[in-house]
């Protein structure tokens, strides 16, 4: 029975983990159309970890840990408030950059 209700725990974590990273993934695209990113590589290094392959992943790796940082869950309505920290983030570097 034990090994049971490890697997339904595992299975429903799965799918749970599934279901967020989805989410996610689906934010990462919104915020993306919002600010007219376009695909290619060039967020990788500035907002994303440095292994994601192009902008897309970029944005859902930054997306994942901004929502981890702020202790929000992968829900629409946090889209506008990753708008505007992108928006605040991609300034601030080319700011800097200047």
């Amino acid at each position: 029975m034990p090994a049971d209700i490890y697997s339904i725990a595992t299975v429903q974590d799965t799918l749970i983990t599934q279901s967020a990273r989805r989410n996610v993934r689906k934010l990462a695209s919104a915020v993306g159309l919002a600010l007219n990113i376009r695909p290619g590589c060039s967020l990788v290094m500035l907002i994303g970890t440095g292994s994601e392959r192009n902008n897309q992943e970029a944005l859902e790796s930054w997306v994942a840990q901004t929502l981890i940082d702020r202790d929000l869950l992968p829900t629409r309505e946090v889209i506008p408030m990753l708008i505007d920290a992108l928006e605040k983030a991609l300034t601030r570097w080319e700011e800097g950059g200047r």
